[in-house]
């Protein structure tokens, strides 16, 4: 893997590199240093097969799987940068890893958690990192999760939900066509037992579209009594694209309508928007 670019915001603290991959293959990977934490975000797929409509790399369809190695270096990468004080602040120490980036992680399923194996075991094997210090994104994809949640892992789980409602979801996240809210909700739950992990529900909100306070009630009644923790994510808008961010008066009255059930609920620090910071935004402009 070769860096292409890196491009910097927010004095240096949040990093976003593009990679070439050996057969020209564009990915990247995002670098965030808060106050208190380090959070790496990295790619799983080049490109990405889950068709939702609003996002950046769905749109440009899925090149293909990345390897283990390839995940892993973005990783190893980030952690040099943090050692030799490339990012402002210091050195540091990497403290949270999300499989946020491009495509789908469990649709890549063997290599993902080949990945997370190098990351977690324990050196010279392995980088030593803690798995509760990683976070595992998905739509949804009901049967993969139950297959994670057979692994053992102290992972957390994120499922990208978008919509409490199947109506919609189905028009925002395609797969919803073959397991319904419910289920993936449920599946959800299951790898929380297991894990011990509260579940994170990822929520981009749309402008007239899912960021109705109904839709917020909805959510809510869903999650009410339930181990989750609702991130609620202003969309970053892509160049030409129809979508957009909430307006802050609904963004309110949203929180407001999920947390009257007594569910946590927070809204995503943003970051990058300068720098192309939705995924697959810059690989698309090199392209």
């Amino acid at each position: 893997m070769s860096v292409v670019r890196h491009l910097s915001t927010d004095q240096g603290t949040t990093r976003k590199t593009l990679w070439r991959l050996f057969d020209g293959t564009l990915v990247e990977s995002v670098l965030m240093r808060y106050p208190d934490r380090v959070t790496m975000c990295i790619s799983s797929q080049a490109g990405c097969g889950m068709n939702c409509p609003f996002c950046a790399t769905g749109q440009a369809g899925l090149d293909r799987n990345l390897s283990t190695a390839e995940i892993v270096h973005q990783i190893v990468d980030g952690m040099r940068a943090l050692r030799d004080g490339e990012v402002p602040g210091g050195p540091a120490r990497l403290s949270n890893i999300v499989f946020m980036g491009m495509g789908e992680p469990l649709a890549n399923y063997n290599r993902v958690i080949g990945s997370i194996r190098r990351l977690t075991d324990p050196e010279p094997d392995g980088l030593g990192l803690s798995q509760r210090g990683i976070t595992v994104s998905t739509v949804g994809l009901v049967p993969a999760i139950h297959r994670f949640a057979d692994e053992g892992f102290k992972c957390r789980l994120a499922i990208s939900l978008h919509a409490p409602d199947d109506e919609l979801r189905d028009t925002l996240v395609p797969v919803n066509t073959r397991w319904k809210v419910r289920e993936v909700l449920d599946a959800g739950f299951e790898y929380s037992a297991r894990s011990g992990r509260r579940l994170s529900i990822e929520y981009a909100l749309i402008r007239d579209i899912n960021d109705q306070a109904w839709r917020g009630d909805r959510l809510g009644r869903l999650l009410k009594g339930k181990p989750v923790h609702v991130n609620l994510i202003p969309l970053n808008p892509t160049p030409g694209s129809k979508w957009t961010a909430s307006r802050p008066e609904d963004e309110r009255a949203f929180v407001e309508a999920i947390a009257a059930h007594g569910v946590p609920v927070t809204i995503r620090d943003t970051r990058g928007q300068e720098i192309d910071g939705a995924c697959g935004q810059l690989a698309a402009t090199e392209r």
